[in-house]
């Protein structure tokens, strides 16, 4: 019998089992049964928390929402320079997706694009606002004189963002075989060189 844990702890634990069954075998591969197994518990004990595999997903995008764009709106709001704020969420998404392959194998699963669509629509809006929030940053980097005036602040954010999901999607295609950190420290050298 498992140990006693909390609601919320359970789920958690749920979710990160789902994660590592899609970030191993991919989406399509996500059951009830893979997720138990990867969790080591009983299928029911998943039904316990999660009324089925739908609900599973959700919580997987509010996960991932909360972990990525989160995060960024926190580093927005501190004080520490728009290019050092750019580069720390750059650099954290980075770190997540290469402790989470998971993340990027969801994202990109039909599971999300022709899947449900209030989870389509739900991952999309996320993502909205974490175009608003660098589109914020990399303003107050211009108004500042960091970053080049020339540059339009949204079209920036979106170039910082296809850096990642392209870098992302390269790195989980090609079965992890190169090191996603080096190559993601020479595409942000590369981005300063533009931008500044």
């Amino acid at each position: 019998m498992l140990p006693k844990k909390s609601t919320r702890i359970r789920k958690e634990e749920i979710v990160q089992a789902a994660l590592k069954v899609i970030g191993t075998r991919g989406a399509s591969a996500l059951t009830i049964a893979a997720i138990a197994e990867v969790a080591g518990m009983s299928e029911a004990n998943i039904y316990r928390h999660f009324g089925g595999k739908q609900e599973i997903l959700t919580a997987l995008a509010d996960f991932i929402g909360s972990e990525v764009m989160g995060k960024a709106a926190a580093i927005a709001a501190g004080s520490r320079s728009p290019l050092e704020k750019l580069h720390t969420i750059f650099t954290s998404h980075i770190a997540l997706i290469a402790e989470l392959p998971g993340i990027p194998r969801f994202i990109f699963s039909e599971e999300v694009h022709l899947g449900d669509r209030e989870l389509s629509s739900f991952i999309a809006m996320r993502m909205g606002s974490y175009v608003e929030t660098l589109t914020g940053i990399i303003a107050a980097g211009i108004a500042e004189g960091e970053i080049r005036d020339a540059l339009s602040p949204r079209e920036t954010a979106l170039t910082l963002l296809g850096m990642i999901q392209f870098t992302a999607l390269r790195w989980t295609v090609g079965g992890n075989s190169f090191d996603i950190g080096e190559e993601a420290a020479r595409l942000w050298d590369n981005f300063l060189r533009l931008v500044r």
